[in-house]
């Protein structure tokens, strides 16, 4: 288990949402998981992932925050001092896999481009043939 980031009332936190992370995980391992798209949720938006917070008060094992909520504080990322820095960060953070994989896709894309045509064209030359009744030859009336 990760130790707990020191927070202090008053900081802002950026949280993992309980359904996006397990409690007990090493934070560092489920972090590296966002070096791709979503970190495995490919669906999911930064904001659907991680919560931000403002943090009133700091227990061992909790902290509240907005208007008394308690959270477990082995989900916090970080904590930062003002609203605007953990968005900023937390948008970044995100922003990092979605990057990688773009480039990854953008390769592959460039990579297969060739094969793709020739698979395609082989696959439209074995539909043409298996339907002659519709795709007639260019040489004959319809």
């Amino acid at each position: 288990m990760t130790p707990f980031i020191d927070i202090k009332p008053g900081q802002w936190v950026i949280a993992f949402y309980g359904s996006y992370f397990f409690p007990g995980s090493d934070m560092g391992e489920w972090l590296e998981r966002f070096v791709s798209r979503g970190g495995g949720w490919d669906n999911a938006r930064a904001t659907d992932i991680f919560s931000i917070h403002m943090v009133e008060a700091v227990r061992p094992k909790t902290y509240l925050a907005d208007g008394g909520l308690r959270f477990s504080r082995d989900r916090i990322v970080a904590a930062l001092e003002s609203n605007a820095d953990a968005v900023i960060l937390r948008d970044r953070f995100f922003a990092i896999g979605h990057s990688a994989d773009d480039q990854i896709d953008f390769a592959v894309d460039r990579l297969a481009r060739p094969v793709r045509r020739r698979v395609y064209a082989k696959a439209l030359k074995e539909i043409h043939e298996i339907l002659p009744h519709i795709f007639k030859s260019e040489g004959s009336s319809k």
